[in-house]
């Protein structure tokens, strides 16, 4: 029952993560249609990370209170539903609005997804984490694999529809398979504690800096001369090797802990600064191996911030303060590239994961409450 569980909540995060991503090889054709400029282009990442971002910490209480596969079931159901709904965007604000509505369902996932997962797995999840977090590598891997293909043969608006379809699927299989509440909370809280405030400071720095990058990757190719095609393969070998970095990250934190978080933050500024100065393609599946491995292990040491009971309102609150500089990442990003271009605006990228490193390099050695 456990793998079976761990496989339909990795699935539903993957596609949680398709949707969100399926922008960004989209972004040269929605900026011709709507002649929207890099910032307003980066606004349809924040339209939807914003309302993703407050939506956590409710998200995690209400999981932990009223059942967490349950809340899973309804995430994905409902962004599902509210992505499909695209096709009907006339222009560029109701596409944000319908954005928006994504970002509300799909951030009711993550924090009882994860709390979940923690609890089942125990002394094993980061790795059981790792397995879960091959959803963003893989999901934005295959977005532009989907996507693209549909917008060149139809029209572009038609992809959310197809992911939709594929992304229910795997909601209506977790209700039907998975029966009645795997792990119940006695004593839901919702208190912070005052230690997970750096974590959640080095969070926020850290997902402005990759949402910032997986926005503008494909057109930074695009502004160097690479053909769209060419750039949303870039993109998606990013993703698929991060799957391997995704996997790797949650078995290395077992292992290492802390440390783990602090090598790959290091490895995140090399590389993107490296990548920001010479756009050479090489770097990119290096990049991926450490750019994926962040997440499993920011979401393993988060879980031993916290009890039982508090659990899944940690977790949504580091997350919310992740997707709150995830929100404000893209979109800053896009004003620097419109006021500097792209060769100075991606060097924030490196200089944010370096201001990352030294606060969580600075930050007291925790006791584990798990």
């Amino acid at each position: 029952m456990r793998k079976k569980l761990l496989l339909l909540l990795s699935l539903g995060w993957i596609f949680n993560y398709a949707h969100r991503m399926a922008i960004p090889p989209l972004i040269p054709i929605i900026k011709a249609e709507f002649e929207i400029s890099n910032a307003q282009a980066g606004l349809l990442m924040t339209s939807l990370l914003l309302p993703y971002a407050l939506i956590q910490v409710p998200a995690g209480y209400l999981g932990d209170r009223l059942g967490r596969k349950k809340l899973v079931v309804v995430s994905i159901l409902g962004y599902s539903f509210a992505s499909a709904f695209i096709i009907l965007a006339k222009d560029y604000w109701e596409l944000l609005t319908i954005r928006a509505l994504y970002g509300i369902f799909a951030g009711l996932y993550y924090a009882p997804a994860t709390a979940l997962i923690s609890d089942i797995y125990s002394e094993r999840k980061g790795s059981a984490l790792g397995v879960f977090m091959v959803g963003p590598p893989i999901g934005s891997g295959i977005a532009p694999l989907i996507v693209v293909p549909i917008a060149l043969a139809l029209e572009w608006k038609y992809a959310f529809l197809v992911l939709s379809i594929m992304s229910a699927v795997v909601g209506i299989a977790l209700m039907i398979s998975i029966k009645g509440e795997v792990h119940k909370v006695k004593h839901a809280k919702l208190g912070i504690p005052k230690h997970v405030i750096g974590l959640s400071i080095m969070n926020f720095i850290g997902l402005a800096a990759f949402f910032g990058m997986l926005t503008f990757l494909p057109d930074f190719f695009v502004n160097k001369g690479r053909s769209l095609e060419e750039a949303s393969l870039y993109f998606s070998i990013l993703s698929i090797v991060g799957v391997v970095g995704s996997l790797a990250g949650g078995t290395v934190y077992d292992k290492l802990k802390k440390k783990s978080l602090i090598l790959t933050l290091g490895f995140n500024a090399v590389l993107s600064f490296l990548l920001a100065k010479t756009a050479l393609p090489l770097i990119v599946p290096i990049l991926g191996l450490f750019f994926y491995s962040v997440g499993p292990i920011v979401t393993a040491y988060t879980a031993e911030q916290a009890t039982n009971e508090n659990k899944g309102a940690i977790m949504g609150f580091v997350n919310m303060m992740g997707f709150f500089g995830a929100t404000l990442g893209p979109y800053l990003l896009g004003v620097l590239i419109d006021k500097l271009s792209y060769d100075k605006a991606f060097y924030s990228i490196p200089l944010m994961y370096l201001i990352a490193l030294v606060i969580i390099g600075a930050e007291k050695k925790r006791i584990s409450h798990t």
